[in-house]
């Protein structure tokens, strides 16, 4: 085995078979869905923290367009700028790309390992643990008696389109909703339009040297981009073995129910940190008129008093 297989490929196959050898009926669909929510709930603070930065992120865009504005075109003093900003509001710019560092080396190790379990039966032995292979689910799935279906009804080892076999429709299916969940869970990120602008019209009052909310040119190219992921999601799910397909519909679904949690605690933690600062401002107002001195009357000097002085 190469380092791969025994850091990641050989763990995740270990996992799966574990879970498919306890489950009753021994259902290897059921497993692939219980094995991909364990891995986006162990994800779960990775998410939780890239959620955050997409939104402060989408916060600070009017910010952003007025350093540019300031920068006239200085590439130094704008990305000085930026930077300062980013330090201010605890923006990480590479941040966006930790859950995707994480997820793809985890894709691919499944990729290998569903090849493995409905493909190259003889390896199985090989790779599963020693402890595990006392497991009687397990011992089917050694001897080449592995139930590879999902409910006992869409076969996993097969894919949407075989050549020579036409499309396999539960497949073909399970690619659509694939699709449709990406897409929603772009959709959930991208901030509300105020106003219903076309991207076209936008180009042309740039064009013509009108001036355009680069903020909202920005946040309306991301909405057009989020077509782009469903169509490469459906595509790819159209050739991938079955069992992939599952992983990605499971995997959606459990994202938005995090995208969604972790967004709305963040404007829960935001509207409490907004109600503390003004409770603070409020509070120190009232301290300050208390402790302002209050001027005493000066004593009027009688007339008699001065002839005496005098």
């Amino acid at each position: 085995m190469s380092i791969f297989d025994l850091i990641l490929i050989q763990p995740i196959f270990n996992i799966l078979v574990f879970i498919y050898g306890i489950i009753p009926g021994h259902d290897f669909g059921v497993a692939l869905i219980i094995f991909t929510v364990i891995v986006r709930l162990a994800m779960w603070p990775l998410v939780k923290k890239q959620l955050h930065q997409t939104k402060v992120m989408r916060q600070i865009q009017p910010e952003l367009a007025k350093i540019k504005a300031k920068a006239k075109g200085n590439k130094q003093m704008e990305s000085q700028l930026m930077l300062e900003l980013y330090r201010e509001r605890g923006v990480n710019p590479f941040g966006q790309i930790g859950l995707l560092l994480v997820q793809l080396p985890v894709f691919i190790a499944l990729f290998s390992v569903v090849r493995l379990i409905t493909e190259n039966h003889a390896n199985i032995a090989k790779y599963t643990y020693n402890f595990l292979q006392g497991i009687p689910g397990i011992q089917d799935a050694i001897h080449g008696q592995l139930n590879h279906y999902l409910f006992g009804l869409v076969d996993l080892s097969k894919r949407a389109t075989e050549a020579g076999s036409g499309i396999y429709w539960p497949l073909f299916i399970l690619a659509v909703i694939a699709a449709g969940l990406q897409y929603f869970q772009s959709k959930q990120l991208l901030p509300k339009a105020k106003e219903k602008r076309r991207l076209r019209d936008m180009l042309k009052e740039q064009a013509a040297g009108k001036q355009v909310d680069q903020a909202e040119m920005s946040a309306m190219m991301t909405g057009k981009m989020s077509f782009l992921f469903p169509a490469l999601t459906f595509l790819i799910g159209m050739y991938l073995d079955g069992a992939l397909v599952v992983y990605l519909v499971v995997g959606s679904t459990v994202a938005i129910f995090q995208q969604h949690r972790a967004l709305h605690q963040d404007e829960t933690e935001l509207e409490k940190i907004s109600e503390k600062t003004k409770t603070k401002v409020k509070n120190a107002k009232a301290a300050e008129v208390v402790a302002e001195p209050v001027a005493k009357p000066k004593k009027k000097v009688s007339q008699s008093s001065k002839k005496k002085r005098s």
